[in-house]
């Protein structure tokens, strides 16, 4: 009898992961086919991977956590058996991640090897099963493990939003923060805002994945452990010997989900305030870079990266890696990056230890995923919310400080960039009835 889905996790030391993938023939829709018991995803223009279940996992914590979940997972890879007839980007043996932000945090970071992957790259669909000391039973049809995503209600949730302070309250915290600036303590400092949201009845990760794909669908959409979100920065990317980094700062909110007219655009992608701000970001990514790669090729200037409500500048790194380095050791690296910390970064995070008492867990920290060679993609933590049980969520997003940062101004950035998760939460309850994983479940024997 193969092991269920829901079987206890085994330790990393004594097992041999067993992974086949195959070919689907035919076209698959992976935004109509998220499981109601989804435990991983990552989505992108309609391609990636959503997961069930767990073959194997590691939880690491502290300083060295990345290097920690890093090297289990190497030796797990290193003993894997696997049948890959499809050898396409996150195909075979991939462990999907979520890491904390800061190392004293009381959220342990993970590694997860899935027991279920449904994935679609270039247009090309495939199935990875992987099986724990044992070969992995293959269904008669990859319908049988992912079967439709749940349908959502017609009618939108009602849904009680309360922020860990008022309007006045935060923009207190941001003058105090502006103040540091000024006096010297630091250049640049990135505050944020929790606000707890909760539904009348159960949320569904599925239809979350879902909506946020569907109406974000350049962002990369991730989910893992208690963490969902839309992020629109590429933190580290890595491809046949090639890094890629991409870093937003500067952020100017859009009524009604529209864009900026040319006149407001131009005076954004001139703004001294804004520049600033970003140029602090993208040095953080090129100094940090130093020793893991070479031959950086940056932006010549900041683009404007346009989002539903949201706009943002951008500015992309390219690099060489060197010999021997994975994706997990960058993100390492650069976390956490200038525009989601500040600079210099020692300074930033005392600042935002004392006015942002909470630990952030899992927020504007690396998520994504590794394959065997080390090569994968690490997206920061952004237009996120961690999961607390069954209706409730905490959203939280922030903004960069500079010397010339308005509390006001700031405020409503961090309101905007709530906007696609709460959007995602009202669609997010279920029809009665449509939820039924026990046919799925019961075809790898749970």
């Amino acid at each position: 009898m193969p092991a269920s889905l829901s079987s206890p996790e085994p330790s990393a030391a004594e097992v041999t992961l067993v992974v086949r993938t195959v070919r689907i023939e035919e076209p698959v829709d992976l935004l109509g086919h998220i499981p109601a018991d989804v435990s991983g995803a990552w989505l992108r223009h309609g391609q990636g991977v959503v997961a069930r279940g767990t073959a194997w996992s590691v939880q690491t914590a502290g300083a060295h956590r990345f290097a920690a979940a890093g090297a289990a997972f190497q030796g797990v890879a290193a003993r894997a058996r696997v049948d890959d007839e499809v050898r396409t980007r996150m195909s075979g043996l991939i462990a999907l991640g979520s890491f904390s932000y800061a190392d004293g945090s009381e959220r342990p970071s993970r590694l997860v090897v899935p027991r279920a992957l449904l994935g679609v790259h270039d247009g090309e669909a495939f199935l990875t099963v992987v099986g724990v000391d044992e070969e992995p039973v293959m269904p008669r049809s990859w319908r049988d493990l992912f079967g439709s995503t749940p349908a959502a209600s017609d009618l939108p949730a009602e849904l009680e939003v309360e922020a860990d302070h008022t309007p006045d309250e935060y923009q207190s915290l941001v003058q105090q923060a502006v103040a540091e600036i000024r006096e010297g303590r630091a250049e640049k400092v990135v505050l944020s805002e929790r606000t707890t949201v909760t539904a009348p009845q159960r949320l569904e990760p599925a239809l979350l994945l879902a909506g946020l794909a569907h109406d974000y669908p350049s962002t990369w959409v991730y989910h893992l452990d208690d963490v969902i979100g839309a992020s629109p920065e590429m933190l580290a990317q890595t491809q046949e010997g090639r890094i890629f980094s991409r870093a937003l700062a500067g952020t100017r909110p859009v009524a009604d989900d529209g864009e900026l007219d040319e006149v407001d655009r131009r005076a954004f992608r001139t703004d001294a305030k804004e520049l600033s701000e970003h140029a602090f970001a993208v040095d953080s990514v090129v100094d940090r870079l130093e020793g893991l790669a070479e031959d950086l090729d940056v932006s010549p200037a900041p683009f404007v990266l346009r989002l539903p409500g949201l706009e943002h500048l951008a500015s992309d790194v390219s690099a060489r890696l060197r010999e021997g380095v994975t994706s997990l050791d960058v993100a390492a690296r650069l976390h956490p990056s200038a525009a989601v910390s500040g600079t210099p970064r020692d300074r930033a995070d005392e600042i935002i230890a004392r006015l942002e008492p909470r630990d952030r867990g899992g927020y504007a920290s690396p998520v994504g995923w590794l394959d065997a060679a080390g090569d994968g993609q690490w997206a920061i933590a952004l237009r996120m919310a961690h999961l607390h049980g069954d209706s409730t969520v905490t959203l939280q997003a922030g903004g960069g400080l500079v010397a010339a940062s308005d509390p006001v101004s700031e405020h409503a950035e961090t309101l905007a960039k709530c906007r696609p998760m709460l959007r995602a939460l009202r669609r997010s309850t279920p029809r009665t009835g449509e939820v039924d994983t026990s046919r799925i479940s019961r075809t790898l024997g749970a």
